[in-house]
Order: structure tokens, then C-alpha cells, then sequence
């Protein structure tokens, strides 16, 4: 780079050692941050030559914006080598990550600081790996981020792998994603906290539920109530004896039952050791598959009523008449106008546009997120709608609004998200937010985290402006756990696992934004 041949002239070789990593530069906040690499054999940069050098590359740049220089030390451990290239290659080729796993890598340094790197790989990912010039990508990475000769074989592995597998893995995968449905629950009353957060008192049946979901709600009776001990791997490896305590019951609603564990700590078996069968409770967790046969770990656990002539008012419900709108066409927008989508940081100057699929080129998407005051379209109402759309593979507009709701936020709503009933006070009514929604939409497949859980609360708003939307939608939930292999599929889980950056979690716009930059990253074509 230029500035690198500027600082040799300057300083007489001085800091020939010198590596640029990254250039980065921020639109909103008119930030411009280079990030200079040095050897590990190197001596650690002494305060004034940093300041030396960052003075003279100041001098030298004409960005009209704030510069901010860092240094790095290039640490060469096998380790850290080894877990940099496997999140590389779990980011960068998410589909394959099936295929191989960190011992599949093998990092070896020499006394002169050069790395030897093997990494086995099955023939179908072999072969991939060839065709695309993954390892002049993989050099390419190393010599950006470490400061050595570096040297890469790949070996093809002695087990093998129907080549049809891969192809099933990637093909289809918009096709074979579950129709959405709307989640079925009903009311509890009078909701006690025993332990972890607020529930939203309403519970989904239990009679059906999948093998695997994440933060399902369910309520009902104890039975079969266990308390158990055991060791765990942090005391076992300290030499302590001192036992963990969980729980492990059977809870049964008016659909059907299911098993239920807990781990508790200190602090919160003192609390769930006054369970006992027959109590009705409230709970929050996640369903697994654990021995060929499904439990909920539960996180979160609130006593609670269960009124069955509640649930029985809930069934009989009529359903509500089909809006008759279900193909208009709004003129202009009247009270939320969509704004461009200017990108707060590229990643680096240097990187090259990536290239997307055939069906990312092919259409137009709205994705977006809701945030709401409970976890019920029926009972709970929309206080915030983010999203951004995407054109060509690029992210044109986004759309953000407040909605005002008809009753106050609950004080854990606003924990959650940080939106106050302050905020919402002079925002659009939901039948005029929608409205524009509805425009922001038109001509465009709509793209979810969990999507069904959004759409719903859409929808039921869609309703009372007598509309309705027809849109395909794609679940970006159900794409990640198809291409992606992760133990959470939380979207902050997935963004860490992509080296992709989550801001204001639990806001609208920010996890819309978020969410197109994972769906986008997982239909890149390499």
C-alpha cells in the first residue's frame, strides 16, 4: 500500500515490519480507522513510536473526517491460528461446515516462525474446495490478519461422502422451508415469579410440539417431580465434590404432557426447592431432543392459574372475517416515508463485492422485525416495525417507525427493548403504520427471523386497515439451521458465527438489518 512506501521513505526503513490489515471507514460518524500489523518477534511499539507514526499518516491523508490509527501484534500460537482459519471457513462457506470440524485442521509452527497448515477434508468437500480456489482465499486471509510465511495442504480424507448429500444440503432450500402457521395459545392467569425473567402469560399446547424449538412457552401441572444431584465439569476438574442441583418433572396440560428439566445454581435451587407435584406453573425454555426423546430445559419459571373455561372461550372463538383488500395498492405514503440505507461501516476498503444466487438477483426483498409488548398477535399489539430492502443483492431503503399502542408498555417490554411509552406517545396508529408497511412491501418476498412469529403480529394489524398480505415469505431462521450447524440459534449466536456485528439487539431496525446481513451472507456463491 502507498502509505506504507510514505512511512519507509519518512522514517528510512525504520518500520519496513509494517502491515496494513484493514481500512475501515464509518459514513455516519466520519471516522477513518487503519489498523497497522507487526511481527510477534518484534519489540512491542513503544507509545511514542506509535504516536511518531500515527502523526506522520494523518499528515499524509486528505479525508476531511477524523483518522484513528491502532497497531496490532501478530501472534503466531498454533491455537490462535488454528481457531482464526476455522471461523474463517465457518463464516465463509457455511454450507460446508457439515463436512469438517476444528479437528479437521492441523497448525505447525517452525523455529523460523513458518506455519504449516493440513486440513482434511472428505472428497465432495475436496473437490469444492479446488474448483473455487479455496485455499488462495484462505492465504489471502491469513496474510491479512498474521505476520509469516505461510504454507497450506489440503488432504483428502479416507472416509467418504455420497457427493448427492451436499447437493441435497444446498439445493431447494427455499422450496423445502415450512409453510408458516399461526402459533395457537391461550391465557393463564395470575402469573407469580419464582425464578429467571417475566413470562408472558400465554402458553402454547403442548400436545404436538416439535422436537426442537426455541423459547417456547408452556404451562400446566407437576408430576413425577425429581430433585437430582450431580458434578459438574468445572468442579470435577478443580477437584471439588460440592453437587449441582436440577429438577426434572413432568408437565402436563389439557393437550397433552412433555418432560421438563432445570438446572439451578445456588441461588435459584433455594428458590425452586418449594416445587412440588400438583402446582401449576408457567415456564419458558427450549425444546430438545435428548436420547430419542424430548425435553424442555427451562430457563425461566412463574406459578401460576389455569382457567380451563378460559380455554374453552379461546376455541370457540369465531374466526375473523378475510379482509377484503387482499390486492390493494397504496398511492403514497402519508405517515412513515422510507429512508435510504446508507452503510455505517465498510468492512474494508479492499474487499471485493461478493456475488449472490440466482434467487437473491432474481427478487426483491423486505426483511423485518417487529418488536411488540408480549409474545401473543392476539392479545399483545406492535410498538416498533424496522426493515430494509434489498434490490439487486444490495440494501437500498430501510423503514422504521414507533407505533402507538393502545395500552401502556409493560415495564418489562421496555427493559427489553429500552422503548418507553414516552416514545410511542406522538407515533402513527398501528391501521396508518401498516398502511405504509403494506406499500414499503408491495412486489416484494418478505424475510423473517422466526418470520411467523413478525407475521402474525403483521397480519393481525393488517386486518383492522382491511388488508392483507399476500407476500411469499422465507423464514431466515429455518436457512440457518439448513446451511449452518450451531448449538444456539439465537440471531446473535448466528451473527458471531458469520463475523457479522448486531448493534442495539432487541430493536427493530437493528435486527432487521442484522437479519439481511445473514441472509445475505448465506447465499453468497463462492
Amino acid at each position: 500500500m502507498e502509505i506504507l512506501g510514505r512511512i519507509n521513505t519518512n522514517f528510512n526503513g525504520k518500520y519496513d515490519f509494517l502491515r496494513v490489515q484493514s481500512v475501515k471507514y464509518s459514513t455516519r460518524s466520519f471516522l477513518a480507522e487503519i489498523v497497522f500489523l507487526y511481527p510477534e518477534n518484534h519489540t512491542t511499539l513503544s507509545d511514542d513510536e506509535k504516536l511518531e507514526i500515527a502523526d506522520f499518516v494523518k499528515s499524509q491523508l486528505s479525508l476531511g473526517c477524523e483518522v484513528k490509527i491502532k497497531f496490532k501484534k501478530s501472534y503466531l500460537d498454533e491455537p490462535l491460528i488454528k481457531k482464526g482459519l476455522h471461523e474463517f471457513l465457518k463464516s465463509s462457506y457455511p454450507s460446508m461446515f457439515a463436512y469438517y470440524d476444528n479437528n479437521n485442521i492441523v497448525v505447525n509452527k517452525t523455529q523460523d516462525d513458518d506455519i504449516s497448515i493440513q486440513i482434511s477434508l472428505l472428497d465432495v468437500v475436496y473437490k469444492y474446495f479446488i474448483d473455487n480456489k479455496v485455499k488462495e482465499k484462505i492465504l489471502a486471509y491469513l496474510n491479512n490478519n498474521f505476520i509469516a510465511h505461510f504454507s497450506i495442504e489440503f488432504i483428502q480424507s479416507d472416509k467418504s461422502v455420497d457427493e448427492q448429500l451436499l447437493k441435497q444440503h444446498e439445493e431447494n432450500v427455499y422450496e423445502n422451508l415450512p409453510k408458516q402457521k399461526e402459533v395457537e395459545r391461550y391465557p393463564v392467569l395470575e402469573p407469580e415469579l419464582l425464578c429467571g425473567q417475566e413470562i408472558t402469560p400465554m402458553p402454547e399446547p403442548i400436545k404436538n410440539q416439535p422436537d426442537s424449538k426455541i423459547s417456547v412457552i408452556l404451562a400446566g401441572q407437576i408430576s413425577n417431580l425429581v430433585d437430582k444431584t450431580y458434578i459438574s465439569k468445572r468442579n470435577k476438574l478443580k477437584g471439588i465434590d460440592e453437587p449441582s442441583h436440577y429438577l426434572t418433572f413432568t408437565l402436563t396440560d389439557h393437550t397433552g404432557s412433555i418432560d421438563v428439566i432445570y438446572f439451578a445454581n445456588k441461588t435459584t435451587y433455594k428458590k425452586v426447592c418449594v416445587l412440588k407435584d400438583g402446582d401449576k406453573i408457567l415456564v419458558v425454555g427450549d425444546i430438545k431432543k435428548d436420547y430419542e426423546k424430548k425435553k424442555v430445559h427451562i430457563r425461566s419459571i412463574s406459578f401460576c392459574e389455569i382457567d380451563t373455561a378460559l380455554i374453552t372461550q379461546k376455541k370457540e372463538e369465531p374466526k375473523v372475517e378475510e379482509p377484503i383488500n387482499n390486492n390493494a395498492h397504496i398511492d403514497e405514503y402519508k405517515f412513515v416515508h422510507p429512508m435510504p440505507y446508507i452503510l455505517d461501516e465498510q468492512v474494508n476498503l479492499f474487499d471485493v463485492k461478493p456475488n449472490y444466487s440466482d434467487y437473491v438477483m432474481s427478487h426483491s426483498f423486505v426483511v423485518f422485525d417487529c418488536e411488540t409488548t408480549g409474545l401473543s398477535c392476539d392479545y399483545n399489539e406492535i410498538i416498533e416495525i424496522g426493515a430494509v430492502k434489498i434490490v439487486d443483492g444490495l440494501i437500498k431503503e430501510q423503514f422504521q417507525t414507533f407505533i402507538h399502542p393502545e395500552k401502556e408498555i409493560p415495564q418489562e417490554i421496555t427493559q427489553l427493548t429500552t422503548i418507553t411509552n414516552e416514545m410511542v406517545e406522538n407515533a402513527p396508529l398501528s391501521a396508518q403504520a401498516i398502511t405504509d408497511f403494506y406499500k414499503f412491501c408491495e412486489g416484494c418476498v418478505l424475510v423473517g427471523y422466526n418470520v411467523s412469529f413478525d407475521l402474525g403480529f403483521i397480519q393481525n394489524a393488517a386486518k383492522k386497515a382491511r388488508l392483507h398480505f399476500s407476500n411469499d415469505s422465507v423464514d431466515a431462521m429455518e436457512i440457518v439451521r439448513k446451511k449452518m450447524y450451531l448449538s444456539r440459534y439465537k440471531l446473535i449466536n448466528v451473527v458471531d458465527a458469520l463475523g457479522l456485528s448486531l448493534k442495539n439487539a432487541h430493536r427493530a431496525i437493528a435486527d432487521a438489518i442484522a437479519t439481511a446481513e445473514v441472509f445475505l451472507k448465506l447465499n453468497e456463491v463462492k
